[in-house]
């Protein structure tokens, strides 16, 4: 059921908590310490209200016996659960977590409350008024929210029914296409709808309490005196009947109508209806009927489709000039050869034309679209025909009529659109052979630019460790320059590559399975010169008994490769980087890279992942870099059906969080 969020401040002192919601628990204070909330499981468990508390991340730390029964977790510990993604309704996921986002950041100690749903283990939503109140460590920084909650549904869907009922009856009312007026037994209006507003001129505001004589002209009123006494004892001679009077507008016109009078009592009071029908245009019905006759032998004659009108016999009666153009038939044979034509007598049984005709005989429409041969000349015309039976006021079934399209020139498009289609078909396929080709283009083209890399990086190494020669100190700056360009240009490459192949949906992994403690390794190697010449300090946490991955190991490491060029870059000379793994719910890992660098700003941080973003795009920036480096880190983790994300703070350092499952 959707429910309207409204958020209630409750401004009461912190002594009168009792004001707070009447279900709802009392909140035992506002700073408590949270290493021994544990303690008070026992007495949460002994409360009837639905009782969570839960971090600033949306853990939660404590759930009594009522939250996990009707969660479905009855015997089992709910902690470190995250509350969104357990009981939340995807749609109201991100309302909610922005308010407990808002009560955490104002450090609002007053209890504020929110109606919501809440899924219990049935999958069933149930509405919910949360009591929502912040609660801070004595001995740290840390806040918590303690929710209560108090089950609403059955009020709400009856407030809901209420509201519907009177909605519906109101709606009603004012939706019938007549005018509808209810009157007490004195005579006075009690209720005029929206239609007796547009048909007397009176708005509802300034009639109710008025007199019903009112609307009625005054030559009439005096003979309405007593009606009301008469209809209140059930002797009117109008009661049940429907009569035609004459009506007054606010404006003093008059106007013929229909009155239909009912009574009825309610609570020993006796009410008086009234249904209005204006009958203004029945009055016109013949004056309308002439013109619409003559407008009707109009379309008749200028309609730039054919038509034409045949007896309860099938015999044609009347046709219009197009049907003999369409037919073919000369202007002077239209009287020899049209009218008096017997569609049913001319045609054999299996004839597509006659079967229409004889099923619009019997009372019912019917349709042909085929190619037609006139019987009025040799021409053979793709048409499109609706017959419909003729049926007067009276009910006297007055044979049929039939309107004819020629659809010649529809079908020379359809014609020329299925060509059309062909072509493109047979473009789409050169287009796909084109994309094969630019695909192989693709791989020569990273094949053609790494080869002449491979020898300039090897050369360089090998003159950098002087296995060709000894350096002297500038030459050996030189050259580690050099090694280190042109490692940088081999990235350049790859990532240019990588996101021209995935714009193609064409990049191909090889899943093997892998220890991601080697491929860290294996990255945290290639960038040891980086690493060394800025005297970074490497720290790993990553225990022996990580599970297993599947993945490509190629692609992997050139994630690590990149998010831990990162730190090395953007982290000042001497500084540390924190690479740790920890096994989650027996499923995935999570693995952090940690910097202590000069950080992202608040401003910067929800973007970082996008294609060709950089935080400094200036030409002159400090750090160099394309912006593809995150935006395709991301996307190899998500292909290995992982996620990653990042936070961070301005002038403290930058955590990456990467999500892999195990094998």
């Amino acid at each position: 059921m959707a429910t309207k969020k409204e958020i209630l401040d409750f401004s009461v002192d912190e002594s009168d908590n009792s004001l707070i919601q009447e279900d709802s628990v009392r909140i035992p204070g506002t700073s408590i310490s949270f290493s021994e909330i544990e303690h008070s499981q026992l007495f949460y468990d002994l409360l009837d209200s639905f009782i969570l508390l839960i971090d600033e991340n949306g853990r939660i730390i404590l759930a009594n016996k009522k939250a996990r029964s009707f969660l479905g977790f009855d015997d089992e510990d709910l902690s470190n659960e995250i509350f969104s993604d357990l009981c939340l309704p995807e749609d109201e996921k991100e309302d909610i977590l922005s308010f407990f986002s808002s009560v955490l950041s104002d450090n609002n100690v007053k209890p504020m409350a929110l109606e919501t749903s809440i899924i219990g283990s049935d999958g069933i939503p149930k509405t919910f008024l949360l009591n929502t109140s912040l609660l801070k460590d004595t001995t740290s920084p840390d806040k918590a929210l303690l929710l209560s909650c108090t089950d609403i549904q059955d009020k709400k869907e009856l407030e809901t029914e209420l509201l519907f009922d009177i909605e519906m009856i109101s709606s009603h009312l004012d939706s019938v296409p007549y005018a509808f007026v209810l009157s007490d037994y004195a005579g006075m209006i009690t209720f005029w709808n929206e239609n007796a507003s547009k048909l007397f001129g009176y708005e509802r505001n300034e009639i109710l309490g008025k007199s019903i004589s009112i609307i009625m002209p005054k030559r009439y009123r005096k003979a309405h005196e007593g009606w009301d006494e008469l209809i209140s004892i059930g002797k009117s001679p109008v009661v049940g009947k429907i009569i035609e009077v004459t009506g007054l507008r606010k404006d003093g016109t008059e106007f013929p109508l229909e009155l239909a009078i009912t009574t009825t009592r309610l609570k020993g009071e006796v009410f008086h209806g009234a249904i209005i029908n204006d009958i203004s245009k029945r009055k016109m019905k013949e004056r309308l009927t002439l013109i619409a006759k003559n407008k009707y032998r109009m379309m008749f004659e200028k309609s730039p489709l054919g038509i034409f009108h045949f007896d309860e016999k099938g015999v044609i009666t009347q046709c219009n000039e197009n049907l003999v153009k369409i037919m073919g038939v000369p202007e002077e044979s239209v009287i020899s050869n049209v009218i008096g034509f017997n569609i049913v007598e001319s045609f054999d049984d299996n004839n597509s034309i006659k079967k229409a005709i004889m099923q619009v005989l019997a009372g019912i429409p019917a349709s042909y679209e085929d190619e037609f041969c006139s019987p009025f000349s040799d021409k053979i015309i793709p048409i499109k025909a609706e017959f419909s039976p003729v049926i007067s006021d009276e009910g006297k079934f007055m044979g049929g009529v039939c309107v004819v399209e020629d659809f010649t020139e529809r079908k020379a498009a359809e014609k020329a659109l299925n060509q059309y289609a062909q072509d493109l078909a047979k473009a789409n396929e050169e287009l796909k052979s084109l994309d094969r080709m630019k695909d192989e283009f693709l791989s020569n083209l990273r094949h053609e630019l790494k080869t002449p890399l491979i020898p300039i990086k090897g050369y360089s190494e090998l003159m950098y460790e002087e296995a060709l020669g000894e350096l002297n100190q500038k030459q050996k700056d030189a050259m580690e320059k050099v090694m280190l360009s042109s490692e940088r240009l081999k990235r350049l490459i790859d990532s240019l590559l990588y996101v021209s192949i995935t714009e193609g949906g064409n990049v191909e992994y090889t899943f093997l399975p892998l220890r991601i403690s080697e491929v860290i390794d294996a990255a945290i190697h290639d960038r040891s010169p980086e690493i060394t010449s800025k005297g970074h300090e490497i720290e790993k946490l990553i225990p022996s008994d990580i599970p297993l991955i599947e993945g490509d190991l190629e692609y992997l490491e050139e994630v690590f490769v990149n998010i831990i060029d990162n730190s090395v870059k953007f982290t000042p000379e001497s500084g540390k980087i924190s690479i740790s793994v920890t096994l989650q719910d027996n499923k995935r890992i999570h693995i952090q890279i940690s910097d202590n660098g000069i950080g992202i700003s608040e401003e910067n941080l929800p973007h970082i992942f996008n294609r060709f973003y950089q935080a400094d795009g200036s030409s002159t920036r400090k750090y160099g870099g394309n912006g593809l480096g995150l935006y395709i880190c991301k996307k190899i983790i998500v292909a290995h059906n992982g996620d990653m994300w990042a936070d961070s703070k301005e002038g403290k350092g930058t955590t990456i969080h990467i999500l892999l499952p195990v094998k």
